[in-house]
């Protein structure tokens, strides 16, 4: 299934590709010599690199569609005529639902397995848990992640009138995923 990417948030360039290709890099999912032909770059610099990295993503998920095992298609431009793929297929290894809210400047967020009830495979993030949600899922920083979040709580609330985000995390790498 199409999984596109935006090149821009909030007006600053988002680098995605260049970060997801490097995440799946170090994460074993494709040779150095893949990397660099994807990234057009020298080896040397990408082995070398000190790029965040995104190997997951958060989406909205309201039609229960994202599941393990499901092929991910990663594209930039989707819809438009210079869509195009920038990284190989790859499976989903897992999801999991997260569920966002704001308390004054701060963002709320919960994590569970997907289709759990509340109970011991739920957590609450705290800070440190909350930085690594943020910058594995490609953004620079916890406040570039609560803005651009901020901003999809506030859209639910003027659509809805519900103020939280809820969606499903997007893993396509083994990393350990408990945050929390």
């Amino acid at each position: 299934m199409i999984l596109g990417f935006s090149t821009q948030l909030n007006g600053k360039p988002t680098h995605f590709v260049e970060k997801i290709t490097i995440g799946l890099y170090r994460h074993g999912l494709i040779t150095l010599d893949k990397a660099s032909e994807l990234l057009n770059m020298p080896m040397s610099a990408i082995d070398k690199s000190e790029v965040k990295v995104k190997i997951h993503t958060i989406r909205e998920d309201k039609n229960d569609r994202w599941k393990a095992g499901m092929n991910i298609d990663f594209f930039i431009n989707v819809r438009k005529k210079n869509m195009f793929r920038f990284a190989p297929v790859l499976p989903v290894v897992s999801t999991q639902e997260v569920f966002m809210t704001k308390r004054g400047n701060e963002i709320e967020i919960t994590v569970s397995k997907v289709g759990s009830y509340v109970g011991d495979d739920d957590f609450y993030l705290y800070h440190n848990a909350k930085v690594e949600l943020a910058l594995n899922d490609g953004f620079d920083s916890l406040e570039e992640f609560n803005t651009y979040f901020a901003e999809r709580i506030n859209e639910n609330y003027t659509q809805t009138g519900n103020s939280w985000f809820t969606g499903k995390i997007i893993h396509w790498t083994d990393k350990d995923i408990k945050y929390g």
